[in-house]
């Protein structure tokens, strides 16, 4: 029989089917978006309200990496592990070479406080130096690999002057200020002696900082003191010597030291609570954060676009 041999009731009972297969997949994609909203509901419920009926008790772990500077994400972060009680620990790894002053200040600060509440152990990776160091004060304990580069104890101003360079080319700037210090440094002007002068009361007050940090969480003093804030690097050997850090290892030796100082069981799970690029954003979003941090990494312009103010960094030079 040819497809127009079909009588009408056959017809009809074509579009009825049809439409029923249409009303069909209508409900079934409307009933799969309901479950993926759900699901992220549930799901972000889980990831903020660690307290509730979803998570049990476990150890938080965080990652601090690439160039440190103020981030109120992490903040949030370290403050939500603190107010769970279902929270034990804090294990917090970290991969820097330091970066803002304030940043590592910032850091110090909010890990005291989680420190207050529950356990903070610091694991270094491959690099922790200046405010990365900085900011692993702020744990209970520390713990490094022998070939962490570490220390970098210090701060510094860094400051261009271009006046000549402007002026080989015809172009002279001119500046009327208030006072002789002000607005220096300038890149349109040569530092006088007398901003010299106080950028390096400034320099001097926030190495005070650091150094007092590491006078009182390492207790050390005098010669030893001297000996390690002077801006040098050193392995995590050379650090364990020093005692910049407590002990050699990683994760392993941040839960053994866990268990058996602090009672708590080393088998408990492990949540990253680290923030996320993508956190909260589309994938056009992370896809934008992650070309710009390609295009930006290890370059100084990275680092002057992100920080404005003292800072404390290590990074090798060519």
């Amino acid at each position: 029989m040819s497809p127009f041999d079909a009588s009408p009731f056959d017809a009809d009972r074509a579009v009825d089917r049809r439409r029923l297969k249409r009303g069909l997949t209508f409900w079934r994609i409307a009933a799969i978006v309901l479950a993926a909203i759900l699901g992220g509901i549930v799901f972000r419920a889980t990831d903020i309200d660690g307290s509730g009926a979803f998570k049990g008790d476990r150890i938080a772990e965080l990652t601090i990496d690439g160039f440190i500077a103020p981030d109120d994400e992490l903040y949030d972060r370290l403050d939500e592990a603190r107010e769970d009680p279902a929270v034990k620990a804090l294990i917090l790894r970290i991969d820097s070479g330091g970066g803002s002053s304030i940043g590592g200040e910032l850091n110090y600060e909010k890990l005291r406080e989680v420190a207050a509440e529950k356990p903070v152990v610091a694991v270094m990776e491959g690099i922790a130096a200046s405010a990365a160091y900085m900011t692993a004060l702020g744990a209970d304990r520390i713990y490094a690999h022998g070939e962490t580069l570490t220390g970098s104890i210090g701060v510094y101003l860094q400051a261009v002057e271009a006046t000549e360079l402007l002026r080989s080319i015809g172009i002279e700037a001119d500046l009327i200020k208030s006072s002789v210090i002000k607005g220096q440094p300038n890149p349109l002007e040569a530092l006088s002696d007398e901003a010299r002068a106080a950028l390096a009361d400034v320099v001097a007050d926030s190495y005070g900082y650091f150094r007092g940090l590491v006078a009182d969480r390492r207790s050390l003093a005098g010669e030893k003191l001297d000996a390690v804030a002077d801006g040098r690097v050193f392995t995590g050997r050379q650090a364990l010597a020093a005692g910049l850090i407590d002990g050699l290892g990683g994760k392993k030796a941040a839960l053994a030291w866990l268990e058996g100082e602090k009672g708590l069981d080393a088998d408990l799970p492990i949540e990253d609570i680290t923030p996320r690029p993508e956190d909260g954003r589309g994938l056009l979003g992370a896809a934008a954060d992650a070309a710009v941090e390609a295009l930006l990494k290890n370059t100084e312009l990275s680092e002057r676009l992100r920080v404005d103010g003292l800072v404390s960094v290590w990074q090798p030079r060519p």
